[in-house]
């Protein structure tokens, strides 16, 4: 049997997966390894996990699509290595690569393509954001399932004035990608993307694995259909077709971002009307009629001409609506993107006002914290290499491990080859040299003899231990690469690379905490936040519908319901950016009771702004002749 259903309501659904997921395992004498429960994301992992009431049962599959497949790739890893000719070496298992290294091994390259043969003259970026547009290629590529040999050539196809571009640029990304994707599959290491073109292409098309497949798993429940890509609907599918009993559920305003990996054709095409009856399913598009309905207070403040001045305006609703006696934990700042200015400024005001906040945006390196900073800075002395710190490093090193403020830490470093405190500590380093350690061996006994003790050593524990870890995996990717200047490599990433985050933990306890939460519109749809008072900041900005296509990348071409050779023309990009603004906005006035919405004249950087999203809400307010947008 196959049901699907298309519940709207987060707090329904969640409510009606978590009966059928408990009733499915008490009627299948609590064996609960044979349900596969896909979900979109490990906030969503976690929320089913804390809240699946069981007296016992087997392990509970609940998995993300890019979790169960590493665990298959894991698991079956001689399947793939004999068939793809790509890997070179014979191992146990895969290595996976963080994102962090992975960024170093492409910009090093372009970095040398760019200096020497002169790659990518004509586009206006750093090696940095060609980097990440490329990676973001290739990840598009792997989940819809495209072939990832003809990148370059797909996008550049797309493009409506491709015959005044230069096609040495979309060349050279493929050549940049093969480059990336060779060195890593020789090796046999993979990341993300590659973990997944791997499942596609020699485990799902593999007969003995999928009768495997079709052993282990009776039953299956998709969370969040909406939210699969082409290939993770490709295992769907598969497994649709010999499941004895499957749950889909399906929302298909939540496809609000281009920058997903969904392709909301596709999954209607060969899941939605390939596996369930036509009257099961209503497919109608969120239009400005379906916003018309929504019957939420709406104001807008657009009176402000400064950034500042509309900042002090949000403020001071924030303080209007405690006066009356509004509790925190029913009010969300919303802001289109991580927009660190911003974030700053309301985040001391509101703090100087003692009123609560919790932000789910970091947008910030991990070396910014303090602890962090002097693992980096006692990596650099151990293995020689003070070249890479910083004068203002050191400083907060001194003041961390001498648990002093920033004046004395700043006289002590100025004198330093003087002060037996610090040569003392320097020599210790020194002394570990001996030993031979390995760079987490080293790390953890740094921290443990010289900052376990410190007043913040404990609390800083696990985001410690973190960068402990990744000591070892750059240790092990590094050599298996032949690079011999690891050392180097792994604190430049750590300086460079490797950006701070919170674990679905947090963002879970910050949706229940009693503080005013900051956040994206994304955030907030994606890890099912649910307050009914919400302050949209900044809605002049074109960054809540921000250009779909940038120079060498595109993510809907890279869509198997691309057609190919087809132009993505100015009506298209119109014509998309409107109907995800018209999702997220549908998706924002969910469970909300209030809105307001706060627009300046001038930008954060004194230009002048006026949106997509500003003139929707000007027509929501008048509420005039309802149009067929």
């Amino acid at each position: 049997m196959k049901y699907l259903f298309q519940e709207v309501d987060l707090n329904k659904k969640k409510e009606k997966i978590i009966n059928i997921y408990e009733n499915m395992i008490k009627e299948n004498n609590h064996r609960s390894k044979d349900i596969l429960f896909l979900v979109p994301n490990g906030i969503t992992k976690l929320s089913y996990m804390r809240e699946t009431n069981l007296p016992y049962s087997e392990e509970l599959k609940i998995r993300t699509y890019s979790h169960f497949v590493q665990n298959e790739l894991i698991k079956y890893w001689p399947i793939i290595e004999n068939n793809c000719e790509k890997i070179k070496v014979n191992k146990i298992s895969p290595s996976f690569i963080s994102q962090s290294l992975s960024e170093y091994i492409i910009m090093k390259y372009i970095n040398k393509t760019r200096e020497e043969e002169n790659y990518f003259y004509d586009i206006v970026g750093t090696n940095k954001s060609i980097c990440r547009s490329i990676l973001d290629n290739l990840n598009k590529s792997c989940f819809n399932n495209i072939d990832i040999n003809n990148i370059g050539e797909k996008i550049y196809n797309s493009k409506k004035n491709r015959n005044d571009l230069n096609r040495y640029s979309y060349t050279q990304m493929q050549e940049v990608i093969d480059f990336y994707v060779e060195t890593l599959l020789s090796n046999g290491i993979i990341d993300n993307s590659i973990a997944v073109y791997l499942y596609n292409n020699y485990l799902l098309n593999n007969e003995d694995y999928r009768k495997r497949l079709k052993k282990e798993y009776r039953y299956l429940i998709v969370d969040s259909l909406e939210n699969a890509s082409v290939s993770e609907c490709n295992l769907i599918g598969e497994l649709l077709n010999e499941v004895e009993c499957g749950y889909i559920f399906y929302d298909k305003s939540k496809d609000y971002s281009s920058f997903k990996n969904v392709d909301i054709a596709y999954i209607e095409e060969n899941i939605v009307k390939e596996h369930f009856q036509k009257e099961s399913y209503d497919l109608e598009t969120i239009s400005i009629k379906s916003l018309y309905k929504k019957n939420q207070s709406m104001d807008l403040e657009d009176g402000y001409h400064l950034y500042d001045e509309m900042i002090e305006g949000v403020t001071e609703k924030l303080l209007q609506l405690m006066k009356e006696g509004e509790n925190l934990r029913d009010i969300v700042i919303i802001s289109p993107i991580n927009n660190s200015i911003l974030d700053y400024k309301i985040c001391n005001k509101l703090k100087a006002n003692k009123i609560k906040v919790a932000n789910t945006k970091l947008d910030n390196k991990i070396i910014d914290h303090p602890y962090a900073n002097a693992l980096v800075v006692a990596t650099c002395i151990f293995y020689n290499l003070q070249y890479l710190i910083k004068e203002e490093e050191y400083i907060n090193f001194i003041e961390v491990l001498f648990d002093i403020n920033k004046i004395k830490a700043i006289k002590m470093f100025n004198k330093r080859h003087e002060n037996e405190e610090y040569k003392n500590l320097i020599e210790y380093i020194k002394n570990k040299e001996k030993d031979n350690l390995r760079i987490s061996e080293f790390l953890l006994q740094f921290y443990i003899e010289k900052m376990l003790h410190l007043k913040d050593g404990k609390k800083n524990v696990d985001f410690c231990k973190d960068i402990i870890k990744q000591g070892d995996i750059f240790s092990e990717i590094l050599e298996e690469l032949n690079i011999e200047e690891k050392y180097e490599v792994f604190v430049k990433c750590l300086k460079d690379n490797i950006n701070d985050y919170y674990v679905s933990a947090d963002i879970e306890d910050m949706k229940n905490s009693d503080k005013v939460i900051i956040t994206t519109p994304y955030t907030y749809i994606s890890s099912n936040i649910n307050r009914k008072i919400q302050l949209w900041i900044d809605v002049g900005s074109n960054a809540w519908n921000m250009k779909i296509e940038k120079d060498i990348a595109n993510p809907l071409v890279l869509r198997k319901s691309f057609h190919e050779k087809e132009i993505y023309s100015d009506e298209m990009e119109d014509r998309n950016k409107r109907y995800y603004l018209y999702n997220l906005i549908y998706n924002l006035l969910l469970n909300s009771e209030k809105i307001y919405a706060f627009k300046s004249e001038y930008s954060v950087n004194g230009f002048m702004q006026e949106s997509m999203l500003y003139g929707l809400l000007l027509k929501l307010l008048n509420k005039g002749e309802i149009t067929n947008e």
